[in-house]
């Protein structure tokens, strides 16, 4: 790194100092905290992702500014490497490392430390680097997300795409088609998934006519909002019903989606005041499916017994 890269980062680095007492650590979430103290990290983040970008190059990464079931308050960040999977657990170190550097000029001692051990070449005019950023639709989304851009272009050569309000898994799974080269956009996943879906649907020995409606909690949250697109444009057939979409003042995973169901054994908010003998809610996130049956017509001596089926462990038992 020569000296006006390293000026450049110092003079972008002091426009998010980092909060006295903050101390994270990647893990399989990322980084994730009260998003009033996360800008510092999501644009060292950016500055990771785009040296990511570079190493691998020429590879787009991305960087999805969320915290699934957390709280409205909270927000987090996270990196899904080329292959859409998760950031490659040899650089999380480093993460840990600039996330909870004490200052700009500790910041950019350990950035030049990590360049140079990795032979990542900056600024030479050889291929660029890509960072594709989404979010969900928490309030605290669209400043982190200018802070991701920072610190994306502070890395000379390297360009942020701003994709926009997504979940999760939409991001991973764009990424990874990008590396692929093939189409990569909301409407390419909508319809990869759409196929594969009712492929399956074809393969489930029932009567599909029989008038059956899934109810599903959108824990007023990205979910919601997406899979309202995903019915207008290519499910309109289904008999589906979305509660808790936003739309009506919810706040985002509060006494609703799949943590709450999880802990509380109990169903979320507008599942319980129906009136109707049996309902189920589901929260669908990159890391998990939470299904709750109220009042389920249980094949033992035990009637309408409560259940909670969670998705990742039915997975692993069949």
């Amino acid at each position: 790194m020569d000296e006006t890269q390293i000026a450049s980062l110092l003079k972008s680095s002091d426009l998010f100092p980092l909060p006295q007492s903050l101390k994270l650590s990647y893990g399989t979430a990322g980084f994730r905290g009260d998003a009033t103290l996360l800008a510092s990290t999501v644009y060292r983040v950016g500055i990771l992702s785009s040296l990511r970008s570079l190493k691998l190059a020429p590879s787009t990464i991305g960087l999805m500014i969320t915290a699934s079931h957390n709280k409205a308050s909270d927000n987090g960040v996270k990196v899904s490497d080329p292959s859409g999977g998760m950031l490659s657990q040899e650089w999380e170190p480093f993460a840990d490392q600039i996330a909870n550097a004490s200052s700009p000029q500790k910041l950019v001692s350990l950035i030049r430390e990590f360049v140079e051990r990795e032979e990542i070449s900056i600024g030479d005019g050889g291929e660029g680097g890509e960072v594709w950023l989404g979010r969900d639709t928490r309030p605290s989304g669209e400043a982190l997300l200018r802070a991701a851009e920072i610190g994306v272009s502070s890395v000379p050569g390297c360009v942020a795409v701003d994709l926009g309000v997504l979940t999760t898994p939409q991001l991973h799974w764009m990424v990874r088609a990008k590396n692929k080269g093939l189409k990569a956009t909301e409407k390419a996943y909508f319809e990869s998934l759409t196929t594969s879906f009712k492929c399956l649907i074809d393969l489930i020995p029932f009567n599909k006519s029989s008038g059956s409606k899934l109810v599903l909690d959108g824990a007023n949250g990205v979910g919601g909002e997406k899979m309202e697109e995903l019915l207008r444009g290519y499910l309109s057939n289904l008999a589906i019903e979305i509660r808790n979409t936003g739309r009506d003042g919810g706040v985002l995973n509060e006494s609703v989606g799949a943590d709450f169901v999880q802990k509380e054994k109990s169903p979320c908010f507008s599942f319980n005041s129906t009136g109707e003998p049996s309902s189920s809610s589901e929260k669908i996130s990159g890391e998990e499916l939470t299904v709750f049956h109220a009042k389920y017509p249980a094949r033992t001596a035990e009637k309408n017994t409560n259940r909670n089926l969670n998705g990742h462990i039915i997975i692993k038992k069949n």
